[in-house]
């Protein structure tokens, strides 16, 4: 009798012990699911920027009486692509994206006051602000996620 009581208490330590790292994964899985909604959220206004780039060069081109050439059109199509490129890379390294895109945003933005002075500086400001804070907001969780995927 007395060696049938170490046989029951043996299961009963391993399946607390189970019960205790299913927890503690599913915490795990919850925080990252937690940073995948920012980085989502980025990867989607990544998505969105490169449609605002394509269509805000053809809208410079008319308002500004530029004709569309085959030159320029290509260069609208390179920055989208870049932005799209940017958006499919969140998927691996969403911290780098979003800094790059961050960074060739801005810079686009720069171009657009070196070449249209004042006029470039506030065309389309709001949504060049809202764009960057979403950017910017979604630093912090694409940072958290790359570091739980690479502890896990």
């Amino acid at each position: 009798m007395p060696e049938h009581q170490n046989e029951d208490a043996t299961p009963k330590t391993a399946n607390s012990e189970h019960a205790i790292s299913d927890y503690y994964d599913g915490v795990k899985e919850l925080e990252m699911q937690g940073y995948e909604s920012g980085v989502r959220k980025a990867r989607t206004v990544l998505f969105v920027t490169a449609a605002l780039v394509f269509a805000g060069e053809f809208i410079s081109a008319s308002i500004y009486k530029i004709t569309m050439t085959p030159t320029l059109i290509g260069i609208a199509v390179i920055e989208s692509a870049l932005f799209v490129g940017l958006a499919l890379w969140t998927r691996r390294k969403p911290y780098t994206a979003i800094m790059v895109g961050l960074i060739v945003f801005i810079g686009l933005w720069v171009l657009a006051i070196i070449g249209s002075g004042f006029r470039g500086a506030i065309g389309g400001i709001i949504v060049r602000v809202i764009i960057i804070s979403y950017l910017i907001s979604a630093l912090k969780p694409a940072k958290d996620w790359e570091e739980a995927k690479r502890n896990r």
